[in-house]
């Protein structure tokens, strides 16, 4: 019996965020029999995904994370690590600060290797962003092959000449839309935990709770909401770092009681339907896989101009600038809101598949990747280089 060739994903942590709920999606549906996934991870502490992932058939291993001070260290880790598992033939990481060093490790051990960006930068550089574009300035020339989750956000971390070649790829991030349908029943029931009315306007977000998602913004929008809408709810899917201090903001303001910060689930969909529109003010997005999701449930969607245009997939989708007022946020969410009642809400499967976000597109391009790569030969140049 052959075995399966195994795909080593180089990540901080296995959590329920954007990038690693995706490769879960594709990891649920990859034929394991040729394709199996490990994982490499940052951290001691466990995932959300981790007994998931081993239940699968994964391995989850753990290296110290690189934090500017241990380059040596850390690349004597991975070229141990990568002597010893002979097996990994295809490094893809996820991670850009420190793939100049785990993929140069593997690159001089002659494993082929892809780097992969998840994110764009803000609109406002900043030192950061700065840091993060200079350390990925490396992997342009290290990697095998090099993908984006759009063609700003490989823009932004390879340059523009680096779109323009042959190994460079848009993977969208796809969604498993079946798991994604608007239910009536699930809206009631999630109402009905969380005390909100049948009638009652719902505000809803998900993501990490972190500066780049802006939801402290999003409190102060909502608050604004509520000045004609007095009754409307805030509903927020996420953990991190940010948790407290949105629950102080909304305990300033007075609003505590409205405000939902229900952290991470594994039924997002529920959640989703149990919204009326769905808030993004980000400042920066790879993508935003979450309004993929949100569009394919039917909800009207509200995302700020710093989220790549290709998240647009269907007409529920309408931008607003970052520099907008919270007055101008309001009256657009209301516009939209009103012209999208939950009593003709639709799911949006079709648009989505036409679009390529669905993952039964995605997985049998990536999976050919990943064949022809372990395979030794030039990756996926025979594959359109404008989207995966």
């Amino acid at each position: 019996m052959v075995k399966p060739i195994r795909i080593l994903h180089v990540i901080g942590k296995m959590d329920r965020a954007g990038a690693e709920t995706m490769i879960m999606s594709l990891y649920r549906r990859i034929d394991r029999t040729k394709i199996q996934f490990d994982f490499m991870v940052h951290t001691k502490q466990k995932g959300d995904f981790d007994d998931e992932i081993e239940s699968l058939g994964g391995h989850i291993f753990h290296i110290d994370k690189f934090n500017g001070f241990n380059f040596g260290s850390y690349y004597l880790a991975w070229r141990k690590f990568l002597k010893i598992h002979a097996e990994y033939h295809v490094i893809h990481g996820h991670i850009g600060s420190s793939a100049f060093i785990y993929l140069s490790a593997a690159k001089s051990l002659g494993r082929m290797t892809i780097v992969h960006s998840h994110s764009a930068f803000s609109e406002n550089f900043n030192l950061h962003d700065h840091l993060i574009s200079f350390l990925n300035y490396p992997n342009r020339h290290i990697a095998t092959e090099i993908l984006a989750a759009s063609k700003q956000a490989g823009i932004d971390r390879y340059g523009k000449k680096v779109v323009k070649q042959n190994n460079f790829h848009v993977l969208n991030n796809a969604i498993d839309t079946n798991k994604f349908l608007y239910s009536p029943k699930k809206r009631r029931e999630i109402r009905n935990t969380l005390g909100i009315s049948s009638d009652t306007l719902v505000i809803g977000n998900t993501g990490r709770l972190v500066e780049a998602k802006n939801q402290s913004r999003l409190i102060n929008i909502f608050n604004a909401v509520l000045n004609k809408f007095p009754s409307a709810h805030l509903l927020v899917l996420g953990e991190g770092s940010l948790r407290k201090s949105l629950e102080q903001q909304a305990i300033k303001l007075g609003i505590e009681s409205q405000v939902h910060l229900v952290g991470v689930k594994d039924n997002v969909a529920d959640y989703l339907s149990a919204m009326d529109i769905f808030v993004f003010p980000s400042l920066h997005e790879g993508l935003g896989i979450s309004l993929i999701e949100a569009q394919c449930t039917g909800i009207p969607c509200i995302a700020s101009d710093a989220v790549p245009i290709e998240a647009k997939v269907s007409q529920l989708l309408t931008f607003i600038s970052l520099k907008a007022s919270d007055d101008e946020w309001v009256d657009t969410i209301l516009e939209n809101q009103k012209a999208y009642s939950a009593e003709h809400r639709s799911s949006q499967v079709e648009n989505i598949k036409k679009a390529n976000y669905d993952i039964s597109q995605t997985l049998p391009q990536l999976s050919k990747m990943y064949l022809n790569l372990a395979g030794g030969s030039n990756g996926i140049s025979n594959i359109n280089n404008t989207n995966l």
